[in-house]
C-alpha cells in the first residue's frame, strides 16, 4: 500500500524571505513608476507647448508674419493669443500642463512679452515681426509660467531692455523646475527644448544672451 504523506507547507523562514523580496520589488517599481508619469506629464506638456508653436506660426502666416499680441493690447482692439490661436488648432489647444499645480488659472504657458508689439516695459519695440528677432532659435517665445504667476497671458521682461534679467526675477515667473527639475520651453522659430533648471539661468546669464531679449547682440 502507498504511504500519503500531507503537504508541505511554508516554513516561517521561506514566508519571511518571500515578504522581503516583495518588499523590495515594491521599493524599487514605486521610484520607477513615478518617473514614468513624469516623464509622460513632461512630454505632454511638450506636445501642448508644440501645438501653440504651429498655431502662432500659422496665425504669423495670415498676419504679415506678426504673433498674435496679448490682453496688454487689447485697448488697440487687439484680442489675446489665448483666443486668436484657438482657430488655427480647430479649437484644441491645451493651455495647461497636466502637472499645473494650480488648478484654478486658466493657463500654464505664457508668452514671452519682448514678442509682443510695445510691450510696457519698452514701449517703444515692437519684435512680435518675425523678420526683426536674429535669433529666433534662441529666443524663448513660451515657457512655463511658476505657481505664483497667475492671471495674465504675458510675461513682463521687457522693462530690463538694454539689461540682464535677474535670476529671481526670472524664477518669480517662470517655473523653471516644473518636471523634476526641468521645464518645458518653446522658441520663436517653433521648436520646444526641455532645459534643467541650471541650463536655463546658464543662457539667461551668457554674454549676448537674446534668451529673452531678442535685442541682445550676440558676444
Amino acid at each position: 500500500m502507498k504511504t500519503k504523506h500531507p503537504g508541505r507547507g511554508f516554513t516561517l523562514v521561506e514566508v519571511l524571505v518571500v515578504i522581503a523580496i516583495l518588499a523590495v520589488l515594491t521599493a524599487v517599481s514605486v521610484p520607477i513608476s513615478r518617473s514614468f508619469i513624469e516623464r509622460g506629464h513632461e512630454r505632454q506638456c511638450a506636445a501642448n507647448l508644440r501645438q501653440i508653436g504651429v498655431a502662432a506660426m500659422l496665425y504669423a502666416t495670415d498676419n504679415q508674419m506678426t504673433l498674435p499680441v496679448t490682453s496688454h493690447q487689447r485697448r488697440q482692439g487687439g484680442k489675446s493669443w489665448t483666443l486668436t490661436l484657438q482657430p488655427y488648432a480647430s479649437g484644441t489647444i491645451t493651455f495647461k500642463c497636466p502637472k499645473d499645480p494650480v488648478s484654478k488659472r486658466a493657463y500654464t504657458y505664457v508668452i514671452n512679452d519682448f514678442l509682443t508689439p510695445n510691450p510696457a516695459g519698452a514701449p517703444e519695440l515692437n519684435y512680435s515681426i518675425l523678420a526683426k528677432i536674429d535669433r529666433p532659435e534662441a529666443t524663448v517665445m513660451f515657457a512655463e509660467a511658476s505657481e505664483t504667476y497667475q492671471n495674465t497671458d504675458h510675461f513682463h521682461f521687457s522693462e530690463f531692455h538694454g539689461g540682464a534679467v535677474p535670476d529671481s526675477v526670472f524664477e518669480s515667473q517662470v517655473n523653471t523646475e516644473a518636471h523634476s527639475g526641468r521645464a518645458n520651453y518653446l522658441f520663436a522659430d517653433g521648436h520646444i527644448e526641455t532645459l534643467t533648471r541650471q541650463a536655463a539661468l546658464d543662457r539667461l546669464n551668457a554674454g549676448g544672451s537674446t534668451f529673452i531679449d531678442p535685442t541682445s547682440p550676440e558676444p
